[in-house]
């Protein structure tokens, strides 16, 4: 019996591997990633990280990389597959940050085109750079693309809606405490509150800016519920501000 049970568990566990193969030969056919423009620079150390450069960052000392495209279809969740495609072109060049370029939709051939150029930037300017983020700010997110459907939650018991393609904008106050649920009494719900330096924070209601979790700091991955979860990579959550628009 323990010996059948073995050999079915075994097959199982192969038809399981082919379909998880099978999704990823998928995913890497469907996404495109080509290198647009190229520095001079040669045998740059391995990028480690792939930061958002804000606009108060003085860029004087950062050096260009390259300008990578990434192109995928147009789903309903698209922008963090890219980012993470063109991360990966650019850290193997030895750049460490990014400003974004383009994005574009072309419903027409059904397809998302992301253009980011890549830079190298010492750890001084990168250390500046986080010290430039807003802080005490909470993003929540509802579906990525504009035509999908509009999501309700709750602030401290108020009724909200996030429109499809936009966020929801929340400024953390010294001594409040900001209650956000979905779902009901049997839903999630999570308590957010002001501290000093606090650095931005990304949640989404759809689960869309999750799909890389494997290249997101676990760190940063501290709420995890099925209707709301954080976003624990800066860098992505900060694109998606970029590229989505505020709808409050």
């Amino acid at each position: 019996m323990k010996s059948k049970l073995a050999t079915i568990k075994h097959k199982m566990a192969k038809v399981l591997l082919t379909l998880v193969c099978l999704l990823f030969v998928t995913v890497s056919f469907s996404q495109k990633t080509e290198v647009v423009q190229k520095s001079d620079l040669e045998n740059l150390p391995e990028g480690k990280k792939y930061a958002f450069i804000e606009p108060a960052t003085d860029t004087s000392k950062i050096k260009f990389v390259a300008t990578i495209l990434a192109k995928d279809k147009n789903r309903k969740s698209v922008i963090e597959n890219m980012y993470f495609a063109i991360r990966e072109k650019a850290n193997k060049m030895g750049a460490n940050c990014y400003k974004i370029k383009t994005f574009t939709r072309d419903p027409l051939n059904s397809e998302a085109i992301l253009i980011l150029d890549s830079y190298v930037a010492s750890d001084s300017v990168l250390t500046q750079n986080s010290a430039n983020h807003e802080k005490n700010i909470v993003f929540i997110f509802g579906n990525e693309r504009d035509d999908d459907n509009s999501i309700t939650f709750n602030i401290n018991g108020e009724k909200k809606e996030i429109k499809s393609g936009t966020y929801f904008k929340i400024t953390l106050k010294e001594k409040e405490e900001v209650k956000v649920s979905k779902g009901g009494f049997t839903g999630a719900a999570m308590w957010l509150n002001w501290e000093n330096d606090k650095q931005p924070a990304f949640y989404t209601l759809s689960g869309f800016g999750l799909s890389d979790f494997n290249q997101q700091p676990m760190n940063g991955i501290s709420f995890n519920t099925g209707k709301i979860n954080r976003i624990g990579n800066i860098s992505v959550g900060l694109l998606l501000t970029q590229l989505l628009k505020q709808g409050n």
